[in-house]
């Protein structure tokens, strides 16, 4: 039955027994957060530490198995399964579908680690290399290329699949990730283990973009702080976290189209400008041919970086980064296939997954190659020490330091914090659109839940980056992360294996396949 004069078999009222529950739990962990910072702190480390150092291992296989799904999917006939009627085209173009979607999936994160992570890699490099060595300049790029490529991207690919799925070819009626669930768990899918389910996806989103927003916020600060010449302050933090308010705010009254696609587009545009800005005024041939060399060297060394757990000392590399990556990309994994299935009405399974991978992986990688390279030039030359500046102040500062160092290095700064704080908005609304989406009623294709109800989401999740950012540091940052991944890979699990029940209930490969010749 029609409600709110929306159509028949559409019901955007929120659904109580999502909201309710998932509402209480996340106020509670924010009021601990910030009135208990020390203690909450502490227990989340305890909590992570036992879980990463006992079944993180799993998380690499996982990920492997997703590379090995997405090549699959794309090259076998399920790839010409199509989301959509036959004859669809595509909702958006495919500037604005890949924008989108790597607006959401990697949001202001990409631009501080491009930075971060390579300094870290020279400061605590993997495979023992000694610090600053030869052979640290050699494994840094190579494990961001690893981390920010098949690390990441197949995750997101692999699990949007079956939720398109269920959603433009069996016609369920919401946007949820337990939707894909039913054909494991039948109506109970729709009963109390499909309320839970929800509940554990819209808590483990929460932590994984308040970790996202613990990153970008501090370095906007940091930037900030450069530009005007006044000390960081927590006072500056929420100023910023404010105007991201007022951009998602607007965003959100705005809507899909006019909302998050306006602002992912525009946001890539001043990407792609920062980008051949340092490209052009930077260490052009250097930065060609270190993204090059530690290309060909993550190829060569891919299977022993992807695996390797250091079993023999008490080293902590691959848990502090390839594990922490593979969890904070589950975590990513349904939020993203459930925004992409928003997005992908009218594409099929491979260019879904094709178009996701080359265009995601370019990004990032482009991204990853001029920033990264610039600094391990800039640190290798003496233009700035970066890593001195990483280990006496933290993260934000050796990138504030990094950034200053390029010609006209304060309008740089400028763009980076426009550039960051639209990404951390669209991260924002797209988090707030896609738990909207799963905590509606009933939600077909060609509408979108309320505006009150995105905002609501936007507000709660606001609340926990306040708690993140209360907290301090990378490791709070790292634990969201790690810990929202932990909730996420059921859900995954399930999903996975409800594409390959559901494809072959539905005769799949001969109904919606052209035959072999």
């Amino acid at each position: 039955m029609a409600q709110n004069g929306t159509g028949e078999g559409v019901d955007l009222r929120p659904d109580k027994k999502i909201l309710i529950p998932a509402t209480l739990v996340l106020i509670v962990i924010i009021a601990c957060s910030i009135l208990f910072t020390e203690q909450s702190e502490n227990f989340l480390k305890t909590v992570y530490g036992v879980f990463a150092h006992t079944t993180g291992t799993w998380y690499l296989w996982a990920s492997v198995g997703m590379m090995i799904l997405s090549c699959y999917f794309m090259f076998s006939r399920y790839g010409e399964i199509k989301f959509g009627e036959e004859d669809e085209k595509p909702e958006f173009n495919n500037y604005s579908w890949i924008a989108m979607m790597f607006c959401s999936g990697v949001a202001g994160a990409v631009m501080f680690w491009s930075i971060v992570e390579p300094l870290f890699n020279l400061a605590y490099p993997p495979k023992f290399a000694e610090p600053l060595s030869r052979q640290s300049f050699e494994w840094a790029m190579s494990y961001v290329l690893l981390h920010w490529g098949p690390v990441t991207w197949p995750w997101y690919m692999v699990t949007a699949l079956p939720i398109c799925y269920m959603y433009y070819k069996r016609k369920k009626p919401v946007l949820r990730i337990s939707s894909t669930a039913e054909p494991i768990l039948g109506k109970r899918a729709n009963g109390g283990i499909g309320k839970g389910i929800e509940v554990f996806f819209i808590i483990g989103l929460m932590f994984s973009n308040a970790a996202v927003m613990g990153v970008s916020v501090p370095i906007v600060n940091h930037a900030l702080g450069a530009v005007l010449g006044i000390e960081p302050s927590f006072t500056m933090e929420l100023i910023v976290l404010a105007v991201s308010a007022v951009i998602f705010t607007a965003s959100v009254s705005l809507g899909l189209k006019k909302g998050i696609k306006l602002l992912s587009d525009t946001n890539v545009i001043i990407a792609l400008a920062m980008v051949f800005f340092c490209f052009i005024v930077g260490p052009t041939v250097f930065i060609v041919d270190n993204f090059t060399s530690s290309f060909g060297h993550m190829l060569n060394n891919f299977w022993g970086m992807i695996f390797w757990t250091d079993p023999y000392t008490k080293g902590s590399f691959p848990q502090d980064w390839t594990i922490f990556y593979a969890l904070w990309m589950a975590s990513y994994g349904p939020f993203m296939g459930l925004f992409i299935a928003r997005i992908s009405r009218g594409r099929s399974v491979r260019q879904v997954v094709a178009m996701g991978l080359a265009g995601g992986i370019a990004g990032s990688y482009m991204i990853h190659a001029v920033f990264g390279g610039y600094t391990m030039y800039a640190q290798l030359n003496g233009i700035v020490d970066a890593v001195g500046v990483l280990k006496a102040s933290g993260g934000p500062a050796a990138l504030v330091a990094t950034l200053q160092s390029l010609p006209m290095g304060h309008l740089v700064l400028i763009g980076y914090c426009v550039f960051s704080t639209i990404f951390l908005a669209t991260s924002v609304d797209s988090c707030a659109y896609v738990i909207s989406c799963a905590a509606t009623t009933k939600l077909e294709p060609g509408h979108e839940p309320t505006r009150g109800h995105r905002f609501y989401w936007a507000v709660i999740q606001a609340g926990l980056a306040l708690a993140a950012i209360t907290m301090g540091g990378l490791g709070p940052v790292k634990i969201f992360a790690n810990f929202s991944g932990a909730l996420m890979l059921i859900p995954i699990a399930f999903a996975i294996a409800a594409w390959f029940k559901m494809t072959k209930e539905d005769n799949a490969l001969v109904k919606y396949c052209k035959p072999k010749d």
